[in-house]
């Protein structure tokens, strides 16, 4: 026996409501014998010979777990119950033995999963009332006929029940028949919807007998009163028994008729009410149809307006986004012809660019001496008087010192010492000279160097390129972002091929950038072993000089002199490596040709073509951003300081970062060429990219400042 304590809320403690209940069934002396809500889930052992010894009647064991009526003992031993309710419980099947219930009339089995009735149930000759309402069954036992006694039957909510048994004909009985929740294939609907009455007719006509409840009595309970009317008709009027018996069966006969013929007229009432039911659903529902046809008609004009204005936006949508797909398109060609041409001039403009430093610092020597060489002489000069003056003193000292050195011997050794700490002081101070010199050198090496790198114009071209392809990442970063948004996933493949081209560009121009760093280290190096070259007079002031003539060589005001608009032109076109030359492009403006190109020094050919595309774009550009009236005063003229700020802020429009939705986007991962973070995040991830989920290799922070 096992308990089980539910209770969401409160404990609830069955074991001591168990002993209560059998408590007051051993010294109650009503016939009810009541375990119900207890959380059994076995039968109580010994709980059905308490009944028989008690001679209980009723057995209530409802709302409880029970699965099976095995362990409470025989079940013969409930031979006096009449009432057995069981309901609430979780019975899948009942035993055979339920036939030694004799005097059992009522059983409820309501609220189970019972999925079939055994056979030996129909031997239960006395049950009045049988409740199998939700359950699983399947089918009844095809023998219930034998149940004549039985006034009640509920089997509603049994949706697997598709048939009723023929011999429910015999329980003519039957008052109640509850089939509610059932889908019936036989009887038929018609009948079904007859009632408890008809449906019993049906079945008896079916199984060959006529309906007579008035007068079904047992079969020994009518021979039982024939044979005794028998024996006293011998000894009476034997014809007058014989008579009255023929009189009685033609008033039953006749009942029979009459109970047909209400039967009959009770199925045509059905049948016409079911006609008047069937014409006023079909006048709803063809007043419910126009009111939907109305509804439809209403909501399909609105849905029309509201695709018309879906579709218009999304066509300047997709507008917006194939004129930013078209120019990405047309800088990927520029780079991949330009990046071509270059590698095959690149030697010839490595050869002449070594030529052209050599020259400007050979020519730089001999003017930066004269510049640079006072102030040093100076404080040579300087250092040198010094020197002499502390060469007399000791001189002096000495002298002194000689002239007194017999009678002044105490005196002599205290000027020893004073002399030694004035040598000490003496080399501190040309130690500290030395010192000052070198790092003085160091500085002025940095310099110069810093100096060399910005004035190398293919070192700023490659700078150029770079901010180019880094604002065209993040173009089609923006657009992939929006597609997105749009739930647009056509020609993501092909965003996604020119970002890898992009980033492909990019690798490549950043390798091109370390390798031009490298030139200008060497040229450094070469510069300083000249050095030894030079005299030993000039040594201390080398790199003052090639400071000096790296100022006086380097040509001023060429940033100043082009817009910036038109220097991103000539990079897109990838002519950035004659910019030198152009210095004096605006003033050639807007008349363009061949020969002035010339003129200035464009030699090639493919270069001279390059010049005239930016120069076309940069005009049209111009006459469109004059159409358009400025919502804002003009910005301020972009100084040679500013330059490089304004180049890179123009470039590249980013988005927020797409993990904090914050901060502008920084830093671009390659070589997926996606610029989706800003630096925060991009630093906290190390593997993914959080856009297509590739695998990261680099990342590059673009110039915001």
């Amino acid at each position: 026996m096992m308990f089980l304590s539910h209770g969401s809320k409160v404990n609830i403690d069955y074991k001591a409501r168990l002993e209560h209940k059998l408590y007051l069934a051993r010294e109650n002396p009503e016939p009810i014998f009541d375990v119900s809500e207890c959380a059994l889930k076995h039968v109580p052992s010994g709980i059905y010979s308490l009944c028989k010894v008690f001679r209980k009647k009723v057995l209530w064991m409802h709302n409880n777990k029970l699965t099976s009526l095995s362990g409470g003992g025989a079940l013969s031993d409930l031979s006096l119950l009449v009432i057995l309710d069981i309901h609430g419980n979780e019975f899948t099947h009942l035993p055979s033995d339920i036939m030694c219930l004799a005097s059992l009339k009522e059983l409820y089995l309501q609220d189970n999963n019972i999925r079939k009735l055994p056979n030996e149930i129909v031997h239960l000759n006395k049950l009045n009332i049988l409740n199998v309402a939700k359950n699983n069954l399947k089918q009844l036992p095809e023998a219930m006929g034998n149940l004549k006694q039985l006034s009640i039957l509920d089997i509603s909510q049994n949706k697997s029940l598709r048939k009723l048994p023929k011999s429910l004909g015999y329980v003519q009985q039957l008052a109640q028949l509850n089939i509610d929740g059932l889908n019936l294939l036989y009887p038929p609907q018609d009948i079904l919807n007859g009632g408890t009455i008809v449906i019993i007719a049906f079945l008896a006509n079916e199984s060959g007998i006529e309906y007579s409840p008035e007068d079904s009595i047992s079969d020994t309970d009518l021979s039982r009163n024939v044979n005794s009317e028998n024996v006293q008709g011998v000894y009476q009027n034997k014809n007058n028994d014989i008579q009255a018996a023929l009189q009685k069966l033609e008033k039953i006969k006749e009942h029979r008729q009459n109970a047909l013929l209400e039967v009959e007229k009770n199925i045509k009432q059905q049948q016409e009410y079911e006609i008047e039911i069937q014409s006023m659903l079909k006048e709803h529902k063809k007043k419910l149809l126009e009111d939907l046809v109305l509804q439809q008609t209403q909501l399909q004009h609105e849905l029309e307006k509201v695709q018309q204005e879906k579709d218009s936006n999304r066509a300047r949508l997709l507008s917006y986004i194939y004129n930013a797909e078209k120019e990405a398109d047309k800088v990927i060609k520029e780079f991949l012809r330009n990046s071509e041409e270059e590698r095959q001039t690149q030697a010839e403009l490595l050869e002449q660019e070594k030529q052209e430093e050599i020259q400007l610092l050979s020519s730089c020597h001999t003017e930066q001496f004269m510049f640079r060489t006072k102030d040093t002489l100076l404080s040579m000069e300087k250092l040198l008087e010094e020197e002499l003056h502390r060469t007399k003193k000791l001189e002096e000292h000495s002298k002194y010192r000689d002239y007194t050195a017999q009678s002044l011997l105490t005196l002599e050794v205290r000027n020893n010492d004073h002399l030694a700490q004035i040598m000490q002081d003496q080399e501190k101070n040309r130690k500290n000279l030395i010192d000052t010199l070198r790092q003085d050198e160091v500085l002025q090496k940095a310099a110069v160097a810093a100096l060399l790198e910005r004035s190398d114009a293919r070192y700023w071209s490659i700078m150029q390129q770079v901010n180019l392809v880094q604002s065209q990442l993040a173009a089609l970063t923006n657009i992939e972002l929006e597609r997105r948004k749009l739930e647009i996933n056509q020609q993501l493949n092909e965003i996604a091929q020119k970002r890898v081209a992009l980033s492909a560009i990019l690798m490549n121009l950043l390798e091109q950038q370390k390798n031009r760093r490298d030139q200008l280290l060497k040229t450094i190096n070469s510069i300083e072993q000249q050095r030894c070259i030079t005299n030993s007079r000039r040594k201390s002031q080398f790199w003052l000089m090639q400071y000096q003539s790296l100022m006086e060589t380097r040509p001023q005001g060429l940033l100043e002199m082009l817009e910036p608009m038109l220097v991103r032109h000539v990079a897109i076109a990838g002519a950035l490596h004659c910019l030198p030359f152009l210095a004096s492009l605006p003033s050639l403006l807007p008349n363009l040709n061949d020969e002035q190109l010339k003129t200035i020094g464009i030699h090639s050919e493919n270069d001279r073509i390059a010049i005239r595309l930016a120069v076309e774009n940069y005009l049209a550009e111009l006459k469109l951003n004059e159409s358009i009236i400025p919502s804002a005063p003009p910005e301020e003229a972009c100084t040679s300081s500013n330059y490089q700020e304004y180049n890179t802020i123009q470039s590249i429009n980013t988005a927020e970062c797409v993990i904090c939705l914050d901060l502008q986007c920084e830093v671009i991962f390659l070589p997926c060429g996606h610029l989706c973070c800003c630096s925060g995040c991009a630093n906290m991830i190390s593997s993914d990219c959080p856009m297509c989920r590739s695998v990261i290799e680099h990342k590059i922070h673009i110039l915001k400042s």
